[in-house]
């Protein structure tokens, strides 16, 4: 395409090989997909399945996805996002920890409800790590639409089965109807357990294992997200990516009611063992008298300590250090 050099590549899909380029006249680095060399139909199939592509993202404007600057039947210039994918950084630093899985599932949960809500749904069909690419700033982009497709309603099914195995919704193999935002939900569920756990998500025993016995430091509360996520009827799954992104926020919360009602019973326990100590080691007529006494001492140093405690409480749930995530 004239006015862009080519760079070095990027890798490649099962159509196109991705190229870092630059634009000659300002400099400016992009991404330039090129149909691969085919001769016959299956280069009829690159270029419809290229320009698809283009088609899809021609419409969008989202910080998180790449903006199409030109396009030819062979070639389209989209915006350079840099970064690494996080199937490459899984491959390098390992799994992530639950705060970052987090906050990595509620931004891409925030992109699918973009790409959902438009005048014509996109439904992106092979949402997975190696297509989500963590930018220097530690946000995230969704690259990649190759496979995207627009919702057609009344449509009994798709007319071209995409996906990644692994990562697939079961009606993504056909005869199950066209995929619908249910299906994207489903491979977020997938690549979400992926994050936390690095399981091969094409090793169905092991993706079961780790549902039904669980991942080391990681609550049940996210993987029981990912579990409806990845409920084999569509039905069962939860209903938008707007109820998945309520569910992400409202877990830092039960998570620190759950450390306050277990520190609350500590003090409780430890209230109650102090009373049966000072009650053990007082004898017959002598009770009475201690426990008023006692009582009388003590009743300052609870309220005290009671004051302590509801203080301790009041910052360890409005702790403005704290991370929040704002789920309007």
């Amino acid at each position: 395409m004239e006015g862009y050099e080519i760079i070095k590549p990027l890798g490649s899909d099962g159509n196109c090989n991705a190229f870092l380029g630059k634009e000659i006249e300002s400099g400016q680095l992009v991404t330039i997909k090129r149909c691969k060399s085919a001769e016959g139909e299956l280069d009829e199939i690159e270029k419809k399945n290229l320009f698809n592509e283009s088609r899809v993202l021609e419409g969008l404007d989202h910080e998180a996805i790449p903006k199409l600057y030109k396009r030819s039947p062979e070639e389209i210039v989209l915006e350079y996002v840099p970064g690494n994918s996080l199937e490459k950084v899984l491959l390098t630093k390992g799994t992530f920890a639950e705060k970052d899985a987090l906050r990595i599932a509620y931004e891409l949960a925030g992109i699918m409800r973009y790409l959902h809500g438009r005048r014509s749904p996109i439904i992106y069909r092979d949402l997975k790590p190696a297509n989500i690419v963590m930018k220097p700033d530690g946000h995230v982009s969704l690259i990649d639409y190759g496979a995207a497709r627009f919702y057609e309603r009344g449509e009994r099914a798709d007319t071209l089965n995409l996906g990644t195995l692994g990562f697939a919704a079961p009606e993504q193999f056909g005869y199950l109807g066209q995929t619908d935002p249910r299906t994207d939900i489903f491979c977020f569920g997938m690549t979400l357990l992926q994050l936390v756990s690095g399981v091969d998500t094409r090793d169905m025993d092991a993706v079961v294992n780790y549902k039904k016995n669980g991942v080391k430091g990681i609550s049940q509360d996210l993987l029981g997200i990912v579990e409806k996520c990845t409920r084999a009827d569509r039905e069962d799954r939860f209903r938008s990516f707007k109820e998945i992104q309520e569910e992400l926020g409202a877990l830092p919360k039960r998570k620190k009611l759950r450390k306050i009602k277990g520190a609350l019973k500590v003090m409780a326990l430890a209230s109650c063992l102090s009373l049966i100590i000072s009650a053990g080691i007082i004898k017959g007529e002598e009770l009475t008298d201690y426990a008023t006494a006692d009582m009388s001492a003590r009743l300052p140093a609870v309220r005290i300590r009671l004051g302590y405690a509801r203080l301790w409480i009041e910052n360890y749930l409005f702790n403005e250090n704290d991370e929040v995530i704002d789920i309007e």
